[in-house]
């Protein structure tokens, strides 16, 4: 039965994804969005949604464990970067707009400035939460009132449905991969647990890897039919949406002390500043996506 609901959850994931991306496509030529505040906003947070369901239980299970939710933020941004570029950009080479990352690159830069200044700081209370949250809000405020519209957008949606049926089309998508994300990391737990594999090695490699599965999905997904604008915007936004919006829920929620996990930290701001040199160049070819998974599996390795 777990490997069962394990395939189960994996279905759910890649339907899912493809339904996000491809309503997710409509949905922005029909409001005359650019792709890549779709990709950002819709599709970056709704993604991150597993992050944050894992990270807020860790944290409000008794005893509480910040280690796993702050493993698990980091981890995933690592694994946003480094994995699901990689393999995308190994797909398809991914173009950038280097005018819309000059916004994007610089919350995503503060976004890890932040995390530093926590880490430092030692604890997370309401008050830097509610900061957090203000500052991703602000952020979408400024996507939105940055928004141009696509000039003769390609996509590959065969139906024609009004904005509010996309909308629930996309929520379902974000559904489907969420619950999928969540059976394949629960059962691929039990898989892990009865082949031996240490509870610290699962929290590493495990959940960060897990929970950033529908990343994976929407950005290999968006790879294939060449939308690079969604593929990229999905990883910035997650990764945005996984510092503020998940460390500022949690901050307001239960107010916790933050882990040093500063090894982790710094793997996760050097692949930051690679994706950065990335934005500057305004491309990741094919060979720099390789590059990127094999630094990835660099990185697990060294966790065993």
């Amino acid at each position: 039965m777990t490997y069962f609901l394990f395939a189960l959850g994996l279905a759910l994931l890649v339907g899912g994804g493809e339904l996000l991306v491809q309503s997710g496509m409509a949905l922005a030529h029909k409001l005359r969005l650019n792709p890549l505040i779709i990709g950002i906003v819709l599709m970056g947070v709704g993604t991150s949604l597993p992050e944050l369901s894992a990270s807020l239980t860790a944290i409000v299970a008794n005893p509480p464990t910040p280690g796993i939710a702050f493993g698990n933020i980091i981890g995933s941004n690592i694994t946003n970067i480094l994995f699901i570029l990689g393999v995308a950009s190994c797909i398809n080479p991914i173009g950038i707009n280097r005018t819309g990352f000059r916004r994007d690159g610089l919350f995503i830069l503060l976004s890890v400035i932040m995390l530093y200044m926590i880490m430092a700081f030692g604890y997370l209370d309401q008050v830097i939460g509610m900061f957090l949250l203000l500052f991703i809000a602000g952020y979408f405020v400024v996507c939105y009132g940055n928004n141009s519209p696509p000039e003769n957008s390609q996509h590959h949606i065969k139906f024609t449905k009004s904005a509010w049926v996309l909308g629930i089309f996309s929520a379902v998508g974000i559904g489907a991969i969420v619950y999928g994300a969540d059976l394949l990391v629960d059962n691929a737990s039990k898989i892990a647990t009865a082949l031996g594999v240490s509870k610290s090695v699962i929290g590493l490699t495990l959940i960060a890897f897990g929970t950033s599965l529908p990343e994976i999905t929407v950005s290999t997904v968006a790879a294939i039919h060449k939308q690079s604008a969604i593929a990229f915007g999905n990883i910035v936004g997650s990764n945005i949406a996984n510092i503020f919006l998940i460390l500022g829920t949690i901050g307001v929620v239960k107010p916790t002390h933050v882990p040093q996990m500063w090894q982790s930290f710094w793997i996760m701001a050097t692949a930051t500043l690679l994706l950065l040199i990335c934005g500057v160049r305004g491309k990741i070819p094919r060979w720099i996506g390789l590059l990127f998974v094999i630094l990835y599996g660099i990185y697990v390795c060294s966790l065993f």
